[in-house]
C-alpha cells in the first residue's frame, strides 16, 4: 500500500496514462509529487486528473497543450492544471519532469485555469524534500503546508500560445513551431494554403487573437527560453532564430515578456519581486 504523500523506497516515475478516476493524494496529507522521465523524445496521451496538478522540470524541454494553448515549461515555471483539466504533454530527449497533486479537500486554489507558477529555489527543495525524505507525519504536514503556501500565480501568463482552430491554419502554426525560424511572410503563407494574404490575416486573427506575426513572435521568444533556460548564450539564441543582431531579439523578448532574458529569469526564480508581465504589443510588434 502506497503511503500517499510520503517518499518511496524507489524514485517515483511514472510514463503511463493515469485514469482520470484515480486519486494521487488522499488525507490527510496536502500533496505528493511523481518524477517521470524521458530517455527519449516522448508525447503522452490525453488526460486528466481529479486533482489539480502543478508540473514542472528540472531538466530538458517539457511543453503542454491544455485550453487552447501549448504551455513552455521551463526550470524557472510550473504550470498550474486545474483539476479535470484535460492536457497532452510533450518531452525532449532526457528530460526530468515533475508531477506535484495536491488534495483538492485540503487545500484552497483560487485560480481555477491554465495558470502560470514561478517555481523558486525554495518552493522547489520544499517539493522535492517532501518526495525523498522520511520524517514523522506531524512534520512532513507541517512541510507540505509550507509547499502548499508557496504556490502562489505569476501576475500575468506571457508563455501561453493560442494555437489556431482551423486546420489549415493549425497545419501552418504546427511547421512554425518545429521550425521558429521560419521567416516566410504572411503572403508566402496564404500562397501555400491558396488564399488571399488578407484572408489568412483575417482567420489567424479570429482563432488566436493576434496576428501571424505577433503569433510567430511569441512561438520565438517561448522556443528561447527553452534554450535560455538550459544555459546557451543569448546571442547564440537570438542567431538560432533569424536575427542577425541580439539587440533586436532583446527589444523584443522584452516586449512580449516585460524584462530582458536575463532580468526574466531572475523573477522567475526568485531573485526579485515580479513586475506584472507585458501583454504582447500589437502595434509595436512589426
Amino acid at each position: 500500500m502506497r503511503l500517499w504523500g510520503a517518499p518511496t523506497l524507489e524514485p517515483d516515475e511514472w510514463t503511463a496514462y493515469i485514469p482520470s478516476g484515480e486519486r494521487q493524494v488522499e488525507d490527510p496529507w496536502l500533496l505528493t509529487t511523481s518524477t517521470f522521465t524521458a530517455p527519449e523524445p516522448m508525447e503522452w496521451e490525453r488526460m486528466s486528473h481529479p486533482e489539480p496538478e502543478l508540473l514542472w522540470s528540472s531538466t530538458g524541454n517539457v511543453t503542454v497543450e491544455a485550453a487552447g494553448h501549448v504551455w513552455l515549461v521551463p526550470p524557472a515555471l510550473g504550470i498550474w492544471l486545474p483539476a479535470g483539466m484535460p492536457h497532452r504533454v510533450k518531452a525532449s530527449a532526457d528530460t526530468v519532469t515533475y508531477a506535484t497533486f495536491l488534495n483538492p479537500d485540503l487545500t484552497h486554489m483560487s485560480w481555477h485555469t491554465v495558470t502560470g507558477i514561478p517555481l523558486s529555489r525554495l518552493l522547489r527543495e520544499v517539493l522535492l524534500h517532501n518526495q525523498r525524505e522520511p520524517m514523522p507525519d506531524e512534520v512532513r504536514l507541517r512541510l507540505q503546508q509550507v509547499g502548499v503556501d508557496l504556490i502562489k500565480p505569476v501576475q500575468a501568463a506571457s508563455l501561453d500560445i493560442p494555437l489556431p482552430k482551423t486546420p489549415e491554419l493549425r497545419a501552418v502554426a504546427d511547421r512554425i513551431i518545429a521550425d521558429p525560424a521560419d521567416d516566410r511572410t504572411t503572403e508566402e503563407w496564404a500562397r501555400e494554403l491558396g488564399l488571399s494574404g488578407r484572408t489568412l490575416m483575417r482567420w489567424f486573427q479570429r482563432d488566436t487573437g493576434v496576428s501571424l506575426t505577433q503569433w510567430r513572435i511569441l512561438v520565438r521568444v517561448r522556443s528561447a527560453l527553452i534554450d535560455i533556460a538550459a544555459g546557451k548564450p543569448v546571442v547564440a539564441v537570438s542567431r538560432r532564430l533569424g536575427y542577425a543582431n541580439p539587440s533586436t531579439f532583446i527589444d523584443l523578448f522584452r516586449q512580449v515578456t516585460g524584462h530582458t532574458p536575463a532580468a526574466y529569469f531572475r523573477s522567475m526564480s526568485g531573485g526579485e519581486d515580479m513586475a506584472p508581465l507585458a501583454e504582447l504589443p500589437r502595434a509595436r510588434v512589426s
